[in-house]
């Protein structure tokens, strides 16, 4: 300002020094200073220097009204008075607000670049409330937030039952608090809401020592627009990464399941063939052996005893193999379903593995006067066969395998359980999973991990259930729950 004032004094020099008094053509020059201190300083330094060019202009031009009246010269120099005042205001008001909207720029900026980084609205509300303290005057700012069914506060606790903030919340339209008394320093809080969309997110509160201007209030509005926008925007922002992860994550544990599948596919072919083959060799063999040589009697019913079981072994992958097939194409498997009483069903299967293996021996244990169970016999045979195989399988040599059945409500529970070394506690829930088998175990035994899958679709089928209970050293318990028959028994 010492400057403007330098330049006001350099012209009141020159006019003096000019004397042609108030016709002096070096009045015009006080705009100079006067616009230079408007643009400087805003309205009060463009009206505090258009204020003293006048007065330091004024003992020209009064002094000439004195002698001669209102000549030319001393209209003139009234109307230079008139558009020294007029410049500075004008100037002065311009630089104001062209000043107040950049200010309204840099803290929309400021807010952008707030909200630009990932971070929960609790976070993001702090940040934005610390942003705004400092660019807009006021004493205190409180900013309020919806989450859902919460509020998220940012410069205070909570927000009071019938406060300024909770009825601006409530009812959407900015409201002004002030004292009653003439004290223009009285303290007065103005809260506008956070708009987006048409509905009230959150609101925007200020307090100050002082008026809040009708001018301030409508910035604060407008504000408060922008403000609600920029959350929804940034919530927004924050649900799409949010979605892109979880759907990134998704398509990942898809594509390792599926390559993960396509693995087990294909060692599947490669155990399946191997399955399939054994069976075919014994039977190939065994009949080249009757069909080229003369054997005893007994020999040629020990062979035919072979082949008998290898066949059934075989027809017992085929069948596995075609249930697959329905399973995976979402079909359930076909049933023709009777009432099937457990122990005799229980005690056919024990017997063929009996004749078939020395290994193991297997303890029968049911409830007397067991209740039929609603099944398909076929279907209930093959159950038994996979879980008395798989107990055989995978359980020391000579360790008992007890097979057992109790009622159970409305229903009968069939037990299958060994001695082996259990299933491990990650492997448990994916034993069902077609072609899955654990890993402690596909090393070490044989098997195409098909029959647990079509032991769950065929008890599943009959509206049962199977559970899994599994320790180590102690063993693993099978147990499957069919609906006992209701009906009269023909």
């Amino acid at each position: 300002m010492s400057l403007v004032a330098a330049a006001l004094s350099a012209v009141t020099a020159l006019i003096a020094l000019d004397g042609a008094g108030s016709a002096s053509l070096f009045r015009h020059v006080y705009l100079l200073p006067v616009v230079v201190a408007a643009l400087r300083f805003g309205a009060p330094g463009g009206a505090l220097a258009a204020g003293a060019a006048v007065l330091l202009s004024a003992p020209f031009v009064l002094p000439e009204i004195e002698r001669s009246g209102l000549t030319p010269d001393a209209s003139e120099g009234l109307v230079t008075f008139a558009v020294l005042g007029l410049v500075g205001a004008l100037a002065g008001a311009l630089r104001t607000r062209a000043r107040r909207h950049r200010r309204r720029y840099e803290t929309l900026m400021a807010l952008q670049r707030t909200l630009a980084a990932e971070a929960t609205l609790d976070v993001a509300l702090a940040r934005l409330r610390e942003a705004l303290a400092g660019r807009l005057g006021f004493d205190d700012l409180v900013l309020v937030a919806r989450d859902g069914a919460r509020l998220v506060i940012a410069g205070g606790d909570r927000v009071a039952p019938e406060s300024l903030v909770a009825r601006v919340l409530d009812n959407g339209t900015p409201e002004l608090v002030s004292n009653p008394g003439s004290d223009v320093r009285a303290r007065r809080a103005f809260a506008t809401p956070l708009v987006a969309a048409g509905q009230t997110v959150g609101v925007l509160a200020v307090e100050r020592k002082g008026d809040i201007h009708a001018e301030e209030r409508a910035a604060l509005e407008a504000l408060g627009a922008h403000v609600g926008l920029a959350l929804e925007n940034a919530r927004l922002v924050s649900r799409q990464r949010q979605f892109a992860a979880e759907l990134a994550e998704k398509v990942s544990a898809a594509r390792q399941e599926l390559e993960e599948l396509d693995r087990a596919k294909s060692a599947f072919v490669a155990i399946a063939s191997h399955e399939l083959r054994t069976p075919l060799t014994a039977l190939q063999g065994f009949s080249e052996l009757l069909a080229l040589r003369r054997l005893p009697p007994e020999e040629v019913s020990r062979l035919a005893g072979v082949m008998r079981r290898e066949a059934k072994r075989l027809g017992r992958i085929v069948s596995d193999l075609l249930d697959l097939s329905r399973i995976e194409r979402g079909l359930a498997p076909a049933l023709c379903r009777v009432p099937l009483a457990v122990e005799p069903t229980i005690s056919a299967t024990v017997d063929l593995f009996r004749q078939g293996t020395a290994t193991h021996p297997i303890e029968i244990t049911c409830e007397p006067s067991l209740p039929p169970v609603d099944a398909d016999p076929d279907a209930l045979e093959r159950i038994l066969t996979n879980l008395i195989s798989n107990a055989i399988k995978y359980s020391p040599r000579d360790s008992v395998v007890r097979v057992g059945g109790h009622a159970l409500g409305d229903a009968v529970a069939i037990d299958v359980a060994d001695s082996g070394r259990g299933i491990p506690a990650e492997a448990l829930g994916r034993i069902f999973e077609p072609y899955y088998r654990a890993p402690d175990a596909a090393g070490t035994t044989h098997g195409t991990g098909i029959g647990l899958t079509v032991v769950k679709a065929l008890v599943e089928a009959h509206g049962g259930a199977v559970h899994v209970e599994s320790a180590p050293i102690v063993g693993t318990r099978v147990t499957v729950i069919l609906p006992a028959f209701q009906g009269p028994i023909p």
